[in-house]
């Protein structure tokens, strides 16, 4: 019975526990996802819209983009220890697609340094649901008399999606030098929800309840722009991004409490209920600067990139009207915060040429927490609610082969995201008699990894012909 719990309430921690501190958790253009984020000054492809718009400049036709099919292997496995001093194992995992860009660039006669693009790129995606439940007949509460028939049921849910729409613009003065800024709309949801259930049926055929939920969501509309500077030679490239902080357009949330509890051995039983919606809130990111470089020689090239996000004071994301519990009296008032840390991430990468027809990449990258506060509550009513809770930082591996065949090109790619975190057991049962159901300081390790596949084809024919339509459809538009 205690061991059930224990695992009940470590998915609970480790759910309210997600990649939502991170910065460096998605790559953009297949290219940049075989080198970890590590292309800051040598970006080549059309994501150079996110790592560095003046790199824009370097792509001398224009150009489209879908990136390559990404499919996503995310899994967890925890290890609970339980009273006796063992260890009880846990683990699921899903499969899916992963967040992607959609880019493209177009030029305007006359305009001959100028460069344009649009963009649609997933910025940050997460959906994990877990569902418990189980049952038992035994003396599970010592308060009652006898033997009872026992049930829990527990619900975890984090999710958010954020999504960037931008516009670039890339000049490049000469061949050496070259500066752009993107311009991107971001639009940000995210909601949580704890729901625990918990029911017993005595000997003396009585029937005790303990409901409670915990919810709130919040959607952010916001604009953020990059900056880019890029030099290059031949076989040098260098780069410098300064990414804004977003400002806020408009944002609203709400908050859910539920809490029903029918009262054991002649306890006060109590009934609380609020829901608050329409709530205003504002949403911050971080300042951010990072540069990096490349190095061209005869049989590959290396990259390597840096960049360093500021920290965020504390503050409050959303807050609710202050609400008297019905049964009890006592009032309550919610407030979702964050706070961050300052990060130093870095990236490198090296891309071998076997020959005309067969590159290799290998990279790695950090993805450090910038994360300070955590969700472990043992309180019915969580009164202050961390945003931002992961606080342990995740290590990318990336490769693959890009093989130039006589009518495409196709590339294969993995890449692999890694951490392992010890977390204190989260308590949210209703305590009997002053005690737990269970040991209240065992510890849980967690191992999380995810596994992305990439499928990249393309057809060299299909670009000329679409090259030659966009050319067409300018000449048109300009009168030529």
């Amino acid at each position: 019975m205690r061991l059930l719990f224990a695992i009940l309430f470590v998915s609970i921690a480790l759910f309210s526990k997600a990649q939502d501190a991170h910065y460096w958790t998605e790559q953009y253009g297949t290219r940049s996802m075989l080198l970890s984020n590590s292309v800051f000054g040598s970006v080549e492809d059309l994501g150079a819209v996110f790592y560095n718009p003046a790199r824009l400049s370097v792509i001398e036709d224009n150009a489209f983009l879908i990136s390559g099919k990404v499919y996503q292997l995310s899994s967890y496995s925890f290890d609970t220890d339980s009273d006796d001093g063992r260890t009880s194992p846990k683990s699921q995992s899903s499969f899916g697609g992963a967040p992607s860009l959609l880019a493209g660039t177009y030029r305007i006669k006359g305009w001959d340094k100028h460069t344009f693009a649009y963009s649609f790129l997933g910025r940050r995606n997460m959906d994990i649901e877990i569902k418990e439940s189980s049952s038992i007949y035994g003396n599970a509460l010592p308060s009652i008399p006898g033997e009872e028939y026992f049930s829990g049921d527990m619900r975890v849910e984090k999710a958010f999606n954020e999504e960037w729409f931008g516009a670039s613009w890339s000049y490049a003065p000469n061949s050496k030098f070259s500066f752009g800024v993107s311009n991107f709309l971001t639009v940000r949801k995210q909601n949580a929800v704890d729901q625990l259930f918990l029911q017993a049926y005595t000997e003396a055929e009585d029937v005790e309840v303990f409901n409670r939920n915990n919810s709130y969501n919040y959607s952010h509309l916001g604009l953020l722009w990059k900056l880019g500077f890029s030099y290059s030679q031949p076989s040098f490239s260098c780069g410098l991004t300064i990414t804004t902080p977003t400002v806020s357009l408009s944002g609203d949330g709400a908050f859910g409490y539920d809490r029903i509890y029918t009262g054991i051995n002649d306890e006060n039983p109590i009934y609380e209920r609020d829901n608050q919606s329409g709530l205003k809130m504002k949403y911050k990111t971080p300042f951010a600067i990072g540069g990096g470089a490349g190095y061209k020689f005869k049989r590959g090239s290396i990259h390597v990139s840096a960049e360093y996000f500021s920290a965020i004071k504390e503050y409050t994301l959303m807050q609710n009207e202050p609400f008297k519990g019905q049964s009890t009296g006592i009032e309550y008032q919610s407030s979702l915060i964050d706070e961050l840390n300052s990060v130093l991430n870095f990236g490198i990468g090296y891309n071998f040429v076997f020959s005309e027809q067969v590159y290799g990449y290998v990279s790695y990258s950090t993805d450090f927490s910038a994360a300070v506060g955590s969700n472990n509550n043992d309180e019915a009513f969580n009164t202050r609610t961390y945003a931002s809770t992961f606080n342990s930082d995740i290590n990318h591996f990336g490769g693959g082969v890009v093989l130039k065949l006589k009518r495409l090109d196709l590339t294969l790619g993995a890449s692999l995201a890694t951490t392992k975190y010890s977390l204190d057991r989260p308590l949210g049962f209703p305590t009997v008699d002053g005690a737990s159901l269970f040991n209240e300081t065992a510890k849980t390790d967690i191992r999380w990894n995810r596994w992305r596949f990439i499928v990249g084809i393309s057809i060299p024919f299909l670009n000329d012909f679409a090259k030659k339509w966009e050319d067409k459809l300018l000449n048109d538009v300009s009168g030529g």
